[in-house]
């Protein structure tokens, strides 16, 4: 329920805007699927499945000012679980000139895994798990923009600090007497750099690939995205979305398409 309340809120915000010529609004509704995985090889737990996801995107761009934008998804069957995840990421942008500009912002990212496996784990009689996990940063880094012919492309490398924190427990009856509860509390401060590549092709074709890495006891945790627009009119296009995101002992990576409406 908090979740929806905050996403309500960004799509809220999104749309209450005087229309101007730098100014751009996004919605685009998503069907495709997930894959979710979840390993704890000291239990002997190595689970991945497949199903639907629906997801919700909505963006708010001011070329000079701003942008802001809500992903909102789920997946009601995988892996024995409910999943739901948001994001929200709020940029300004500072200095524009022709060459590139500079942007500071900040993220958040949450991700609920509600699992009931009951007696389908071999080994194990029940095996339930409520995993809440909480991510949110800020960074700051330089946009570089490339125009030649009918390509407008930009780079931004980029570089902040994150904040994780993961609630929730499992609980196993694993054969014999006795039930095993783990509590899955746990909170840590992260470094992280990114870098993001945009390239806009005859003015109709719209590409992104972006990496993110966290950086967590010697080692990296990725998350990598990629989506590609085809506008068909000046209001509609369509739109691929993939997103792969790792979370210590579990990961989530989806393919999603859909309509998308600008205005």
């Amino acid at each position: 329920m908090k979740n929806r309340i905050i996403l309500l809120l960004a799509l809220a915000a999104a749309l209450y805007t005087p229309a101007s010529a730098e100014t751009l609004r996004i919605i685009s509704p998503y069907l495709g699927s997930i894959t979710n995985k979840y390993a704890d090889p000291a239990r002997g737990l190595d689970l991945r499945d497949t199903a639907q996801m629906r997801g919700l995107y909505a963006q708010w761009i001011n070329t000079e000012k701003f942008q802001a934008n809500a992903f909102y998804y789920g997946a009601p069957e995988v892996n024995y679980s409910r999943v739901t995840g948001l994001h929200l990421n709020l940029d300004f942008y500072f200095r524009p000139t022709p060459a590139g500009k500079w942007v500071a912002g900040a993220g958040l990212e949450t991700l609920n895994i509600d699992l009931s496996a009951g007696n389908k784990i071999a080994g194990l009689n029940s095996f339930d798990m409520d995993n809440d996990i909480l991510f949110y940063f800020a960074r700051a880094g330089r946009y570089f923009y490339y125009k030649k012919g009918l390509l407008n492309a930009s780079l931004l490398p980029y570089a902040g600090y994150a904040r994780e924190k993961i609630t929730g427990d499992i609980t196993m009856d694993p054969p014999g007497p006795g039930v095993v509860r783990v509590n899955l509390d746990d909170k840590d401060g992260q470094a992280l750099a990114g870098l993001n590549l945009n390239a806009t092709l005859a003015h109709f074709i719209d590409l992104q690939g972006k990496w993110m890495g966290r950086f967590k006891d010697g080692e990296r945790l990725d998350e990598y995205s990629l989506m590609a627009n085809f506008y068909l009119s000046r209001h509609w296009g369509l739109s691929y979305r993939y997103k792969y995101m790792e979370y210590g002992s579990s990961s989530n990576g989806y393919h999603l398409g859909g309509v998308a409406y600008c205005f």
